[in-house]
């Protein structure tokens, strides 16, 4: 069944939507609240566990809740997205409000920060991930409609330059509050256009069968959060790409929270000028929907995603060890590593719906069930890979720190001791890609659904509702 091109461009809205908030917030905010709130290690340490911990709980039970509640917010993916959309752009703003310039208050804003834009993103992720399975039931409609949402988000991608060009590298913070605002405006506006019009196949059949679709929720309701996680967890596929996936998530994690912070050092602006670099930035995000658009979904067609995907841990591999022999003193080399290593990390972490989505159609075939468990796989996925998300930051900032970074921050830092520090932040720029490019390329081999996918003809038969 051929998706509806009405509702793939509806869907393709919340992508340009989601791009314009995660791509700044994922950006900025650590880079805000060390340098510009001044926020103390403790707190910051304090802040990310609790978001690991917030970030452990909420998807799974978001998920669950999505599955098999029949309320007015849950009735259909869109709805949520309709209901939601407001207050994940309110979300997204209060981190750039500071309540206070340092100490405890600003630590607590950044644990109410991202604990409240998490819930919002988890909540609205969700329903985003799940329109993508369920309104692109082939796999030829899903490269499909790939390719056309990283086409819509393009414009999103240049949030980040738009920025830095408003905010001069966030030395005019108030241009940049400012800028944030009508983002957040523009990114609700889009949302709320996909939770009026992006329909399903299955909101389709609901609507024409009204007394089904509540017979579903009544059984999916019987089953246990407990039950349907372990059945979702005991997969061996699931397994082999969740961890593949948590690893994915922690680089790209600390691509995006501390390529300025670590570029800054590394490349001297006297050997790149300051607009340069700004254009630089902005341009990660850019050449990502780039590849996606004019190389990844062309390669998935050809050779399919599981080769496509596996092509980008060899990349991290050689690329690093590569890196670490040239050494850091090469400005515009490291530059076109960091952008050729964020565009090919960023672009393969945009083919992950593709075998998620598959997960969850081979779960719903196993089982036997009428509907599949979409937000539970996804959000089950998110259970182990969110963490991530945490970690990454909490372990480079300790890291980081430890060669010298709170004393630069103090500004108190000799000369020697920066060198010390540029020495550090080079170790982890070729280090990390290498561990996890290794741990990747092992846990992949064990996914397995990579023939029976292989072509984009095939398409998933789904019993009536």
């Amino acid at each position: 069944m051929a998706a509806s091109r009405s509702s793939m461009f509806a869907y393709c809205a919340t992508s340009l939507g989601f791009t314009l908030l995660s791509g700044t917030f994922s950006f900025y905010y650590v880079k805000v609240f060390l340098n510009e709130y001044h926020i103390d290690e403790k707190w910051f340490h304090f802040a990310q566990l609790l978001y690991l911990v917030w970030n452990a709980i909420n998807d799974p039970l978001f998920a669950y809740c999505q599955d098999t509640q029949q309320s007015k917010f849950t009735r259909t993916r869109r709805h949520i997205i309709l209901y939601t959309a407001p207050l994940f752009s309110l979300s997204y703003l209060l981190a750039w409000f500071p309540w206070q310039s340092q100490g405890i208050v600003t630590g607590l804003h950044l644990i109410v920060a991202l604990c409240l834009y998490d819930t919002m993103f988890t909540f609205i992720g969700l329903a985003m991930c799940c329109l993508f399975t369920e309104i692109a039931i082939s796999q030829r409609d899903r490269v499909l409609l790939t390719r056309y949402s990283h086409i819509v988000s393009l414009p999103g991608s240049f949030s980040v330059t738009i920025c830095e060009f408003f905010s001069d590298s966030l030395k005019n913070f108030q241009g940049f509050q400012i800028t944030t605002v009508i983002i957040a405006i523009l990114a609700c506006a889009l949302m709320l256009w996909t939770g009026m019009y992006a329909h399903t196949h299955y909101d389709i059949q609901q609507m024409a069968t009204k007394e089904s679709c509540v017979q579903v929720k009544h059984q999916k309701a019987h089953s246990s959060i407990l039950k349907l996680t372990w059945n979702i967890l005991s997969n061996q596929n699931f397994l082999a790409f969740v961890i593949t996936n948590f690893c994915q998530e922690f680089h790209r994690a600390f691509l995006s929270s501390f390529m300025a912070i670590i570029c800054d050092q590394l490349v001297a602006e006297s050997e790149v000028p300051l607009h340069i670099r700004s254009v630089f930035y902005g341009s990660l995000h850019v050449v990502s929907s780039l590849v996606v658009i004019f190389v990844s979904t062309t390669l998935v067609r050809k050779f399919g995603y599981f080769t496509v995907i596996r092509s980008n841990f060899i990349w991290k591999i050689v690329s690093s060890l590569s890196i670490y022999y040239i050494g850091r003193r090469h400005p515009w080399i490291l530059m076109v590593y960091f952008l050729v290593e964020s565009a090919y990390v960023n672009s393969t972490f945009s083919l992950f719906n593709m075998p998620l989505s598959d997960v969850a159609d081979a779960d719903m075939l196993k089982h036997n069930r009428q509907h599949p468990l979409t937000s539970m796989v996804y959000g089950t996925n998110a259970l182990v890979v969110k963490p991530s998300q945490s970690l990454s930051p909490m372990l480079i900032v300790a890291i980081i720190n430890r060669y010298g970074y709170e004393s630069f921050r103090k500004k108190t830092i000799s000369a020697s001791e920066l060198e010390v520090l540029k020495d550090g932040m080079f170790l982890i720029v070729w280090c990390l890609p290498l561990v996890v490019g290794t741990l990747q390329l092992i846990s992949w081999s064990f996914y397995n659904l990579r023939n029976q996918f292989k072509s984009t003809d095939i398409t998933v038969e789904i019993e009536p509702i």
